[in-house]
């Protein structure tokens, strides 16, 4: 058990944790192929993962003999990087072709884990489930378990490989840096197998046993694996921080805002919109209020703008400290019931195409007005 809960173990998981709960949101947001391939691709992988523990493997061996931990432990290894093609195939190709070339890639999947089951079956059973090593790999049911095993492996990462590739050709910045991690990590990972297989195969087939082989192929495999779940977790843990930053600027705006919409709200109490209840414990309120209170100062501006001079929009954006003077004189004579011009003018700084441009001058004369 304290092997299971090593740091590096600890690390992994949480890791894993990560990734496949980003793409579970993911999923439920949109349930198309791709991303349910993504989602698969990482439960194998974490489940493949576990079942390398030995606590795990061991009681998984005792419920289904001796072996079993084993055929399952590479059997999710090759399906998760099936899904990985499939992934790829479902973003690409039309939805006639996909279908087509899903069932094609799913052939040497099933063969290679029927493969495996067989090859496990005629393994003696004090082999069965025994790590490859100089001790075992002249055995012909564990050269031919794990070469069927590897073989698979090798093909489906360079595919995989390569597709990423092809895709770092039109990704955006963001996506791309991911995309690359994705690709170093899946074409280690291949080295790693290639290792491995050589080392089967010239020890099976020729008789000596090249240690260094096998040796090789170690850091390759566990350094692309982690590169890989790094690039699958790096578009997911940039948007959280992106999104948490931009919920922590939208707090403090909304908080600098407060003078010039205090003033506002008293004079025109009509402005203030209904907020239903719920929205106080959503984590996405903070943005609705926001906005809403930026929507409440335009419309108590405009509501004013009678009483205000016809350049005041471009007063705003010049000096701040002008307009808060401005908007003060404004609000005295509404109060006192003075008569305007009747006529609406412009508030803001001409040429502001999104409400986020709109509230840079907002900001500057809230923060003249409490001055």
């Amino acid at each position: 058990m304290s092997t299971l809960f090593s740091p590096v173990n600890v690390l992994a998981m949480v890791l894993f944790a990560a990734a496949l709960s980003w793409r579970i949101y993911q999923v439920v947001r949109a349930p198309t192929l791709p991303n349910w391939s993504v989602t698969a691709c990482i439960a194998g992988f974490a489940a493949a993962f576990l079942l390398q523990q030995k606590v795990i493997s061991d009681a998984v061996d005792d419920v289904f003999g001796l072996g079993a931990a084993r055929v399952a432990n590479n059997a999710l290894l090759a399906c998760g990087v099936c899904a990985l093609i499939l992934f790829f195939l479902g973003s690409a190709l039309g939805p006639v072709r996909r279908y087509g070339r899903v069932v094609a890639e799913l052939v040497p999947l099933a063969a290679a884990i029927v493969l495996m089951i067989v090859a496990m079956s005629v393994t003696p059973p004090e082999l069965r489930g025994a790590a490859l090593g100089p001790e075992t790999i002249h055995d012909s049911g564990v050269a031919l378990f794990y070469l069927g095993a590897g073989l698979y492996l090798i093909y489906a990462l360079i595919a995989c490989t390569a597709w990423i590739v092809r895709y770092l050709r039109v990704a955006d910045r963001n996506l791309r840096i991911g995309l690359r991690l994705g690709a170093v990590g899946l074409a280690s990972a291949a080295v790693g197998s290639i290792f491995r297989a050589l080392y089967i195969v010239v020890a099976w087939a020729f008789g000596p046993v090249v240690k260094i082989l096998l040796l090789l192929g170690v850091p390759f495999v566990i350094l692309g694996g982690a590169l890989f779940l790094a690039g699958v977790t790096y578009p997911g843990v940039r948007a959280r921080l992106s999104a948490l930053r931009r919920r922590r600027r939208h707090r403090h705006e909304h908080q600098a805002l407060a003078p010039l919409w205090t003033v506002l709200v008293k004079a025109f109490p009509s402005i203030v919109l209904r907020t239903p209840p719920r929205e106080r414990f959503s984590p996405r309120s903070v943005h609705r209020v926001y906005y809403r209170r930026v929507i409440e100062i335009r419309d108590g501006l405009v509501q004013l703008s009678p009483y205000l001079d016809a350049d005041f929009g471009e007063v705003v954006a010049s000096d701040p400290g002008a307009a808060a003077a401005a908007l003060k004189t404004a609000l005295r004579r509404h109060a006192d019931g003075e008569e305007s011009d009747g006529r609406a003018k412009q508030v803001l700084p001409a040429g502001a195409d999104d409400i986020e441009s709109d509230v840079r001058p907002l900001l500057a004369l809230s923060a003249a007005m409490g001055a």
